[in-house]
């Protein structure tokens, strides 16, 4: 299956509706000359500090594979967040 430009961009968008939902930032992807750059855009910029920020830059391919590895470690770190949570209300009670 050969990847497209819209292919990339429709992974981001869905990304940044799901796993990244809560995050602070998002995924996006440019061309840019032969090659692809996926961005992380942040929701909410800090002054003096940029909105986006350069994270990966490859061919459609590898920037496919980028992305899906991107969103296994963000589920883990979503999972991992509301583990923390449960073992902490396990061991502690409530907590809040």
């Amino acid at each position: 299956m050969k990847i497209t430009e819209r292919v990339l961009a429709d992974m981001c968008s869905r990304i940044n509706k799901d796993q990244l939902k809560l995050w602070d930032s998002g995924l996006k992807v440019e061309r840019r000359g032969e090659e692809y750059v996926v961005l992380r855009l942040f929701r909410k910029p800090q002054k003096g500090r940029s909105g986006s920020l350069d994270i990966f830059r490859g061919s459609p391919r590898e920037v496919k594979s980028f992305i899906e590895g991107f969103v296994n470690a963000a589920g883990i770190a979503n999972n991992g967040a509301a583990g923390g949570a449960r073992i902490a209300e396990r061991c502690y009670g409530s907590v809040e």
